[in-house]
């Protein structure tokens, strides 16, 4: 029985080859920052994008929440008094003719989240109107 020594050929050491002004290859800091500071111009000027839909959100959210909290004091108004108020200035405070009323159904009237200055209509069926509270 004879054995046969197979000489193995391990691979050789990797090493970095040099440039001709002997330095490694590679990114420098300048090429670098350079990449960090337009990936920054590149996302700032994204971000007006999204603050802008997150604050329309929450306006839409404090709206809806408006909404059910007039169309639930409007359900108690019914019910005590026997109609629909006739608009949301009645759940606050009572007229003098009510001998029913049993209110105040809202402490405040709501705010309305896109425009101060426009208040939110009810209709005939004691639902706030969409149109007039978008």
């Amino acid at each position: 029985m004879s054995l046969e020594l197979r000489s193995v050929n391990y691979p050789r050491r990797i090493t970095l080859k040099r440039n001709n002004k002997s330095r490694l290859s590679g990114f420098t800091l300048w090429e670098v920052l350079v990449v960090l500071f337009l990936m920054g111009v590149i996302l700032t000027s994204f971000t007006p994008y999204y603050y802008g839909s997150a604050s329309k959100h929450v306006r839409l959210q404090m709206n809806r929440a408006n909404i059910q909290r007039i169309e639930g004091a409007v359900q108690l108004y019914k019910i005590d008094v026997g109609t629909y108020p006739h608009s949301v200035t009645d759940l606050v405070s009572a007229q003098k003719s009510m001998s029913d009323w049993q209110g105040p159904y809202l402490n405040e009237i709501p705010i309305n989240p896109f425009n101060s200055e426009q208040s939110y209509h009810l209709d005939s069926s004691g639902r706030v109107d969409n149109s007039a509270a978008d």
